[in-house]
């Protein structure tokens, strides 16, 4: 353990959990009801050839566990001799996590975190918890010393959440009359859809590549950010190992023509990335209907309580859409007909240990 790590780790309350197996780790971070996969050892690890250093710490309570958080570090400039080179740059993927869905339990560990970014010599530690926006728990972000940071990390700060029911009946009312009909379009039209075991190397490196090819292809159409093909196969290959992903494809004669990966990430599973081919046609055999069908099935056997179908909103336009003036307005309109109920998640929140240096880092974040 580093000197911060000892001083991070004396604070009242905070346990140093940089010797944890990746399995107990993630029993906390990812599996527990309130888990994400952004919070997982194995994301933080990918992280690492990216230049950051991953930390782990669980908080304490009254003798109790109430939170874990995963906080990716490097420093504010490399090789700089004096206080400058002790001073680093904190984020929290989609963290804290927390144990116990309660106020108390988030002031807890906001202050933890504190008292960790202190320890650290933090320029800035960022968070961005799934917290909603209007809930008890982002309530208390206020009586902390996170404020709303300058620039969201996120591409979206929104959610499309499908309530899972065991019942199929049930999961089926849910359905807009006209998504009902296009999955029966697309079992009219010869799709099939299939999971892909990520947990074994015979199949999962030749899927995932089709997949990339097919998310690129998609990437260039509606002209979003795709990374590198060697690290978007190293982060979906690590997460796909550790029982955090799946892999989904639905085919039309026997060719792969949509598919989608998703993240496990506690009580919800998330979709993460989409692809299709140039010449997929899915407005023709509706492939994408009976695929999302298929996964909210399985969900249901998986003992998932929901199906993240991801944001609809960008930067430039925040929040739900309200009309058709929106951007993603259709993108919103397929997910809320497959039974999905729109959510607006808090922005993203920062805490300065040292008031002049985070405002100065405030200022340069909002021009670079």
């Amino acid at each position: 353990m580093s000197k911060r790590q000892d001083a991070a780790a004396s604070v009242h309350g905070i346990v140093d959990a940089s010797a944890w197996s990746a399995t107990d780790w993630d029993a906390l971070a990812a599996r527990s009801p309130l888990g994400d996969a952004f919070q997982s050892y194995e994301w933080g690890e990918v992280k690492r050839s990216l230049g950051w250093t991953p930390l782990r710490y669980a908080v304490e309570l009254d003798g109790r566990r109430v939170g874990v958080v995963s906080i990716q570090e490097r420093p504010l400039m490399r090789r700089v001799p004096g206080p400058l080179g002790r001073l680093r740059v904190h984020y929290a993927p989609r963290g804290p996590i927390l144990l116990e869905a309660t106020p108390v339990a988030a002031s807890a560990v906001l202050r933890a975190l504190e008292g960790i970014a202190r320890a650290r010599h933090s320029l800035a530690l960022t968070i961005d918890p799934t917290w909603l926006e209007d809930g008890e728990l982002a309530a208390k972000l206020p009586e902390s010393g996170f404020h709303p940071a300058a620039r969201e990390v996120q591409v979206s700060r929104t959610a499309m959440v499908i309530p899972i029911r065991a019942d199929e009946d049930e999961q089926h009312a849910l359905l807009d009359d006209s998504t009902a009909t296009n999955i029966n379009k697309a079992r009219r039209a010869g799709v099939s859809t299939e999971q892909v075991d990520l947990t074994s190397p015979d199949v999962r490196e030749a899927a995932l590549a089709e997949f990339f090819e097919m998310h690129a292809a998609t990437g260039r159409r509606e002209d979003f950010l795709v990374r590198d093909r060697e690290y978007e196969l190293n982060q979906w290959r690590s997460l796909g190992e550790a029982g955090l992903a799946s892999l989904w494809f639905a085919s039309v004669e026997g060719r792969r023509r949509s598919g989608l990966l998703l993240l496990h990430c506690g009580r919800y599973v998330v979709l993460f990335a989409a692809g299709s081919p140039d010449d997929a046609d899915l407005r023709k055999n509706r492939a994408n209907h009976l695929l999302h069908w298929s996964i909210l099935r399985w969900a249901a056997t998986a003992g998932f309580e929901g199906y993240d179908l991801g944001g609809v909103d960008t930067h430039a336009f925040p929040g739900l859409p309200k009309d058709n003036s929106h951007p993603l307005w259709n993108l919103y309109e397929f997910k809320r007909r497959l039974g999905a109920i729109g959510e607006v998640r808090v922005r993203a929140h920062e805490y300065a240990p040292h008031q002049l240096l985070g405002a100065l880092w405030r200022l340069a974040r909002r021009f670079r």
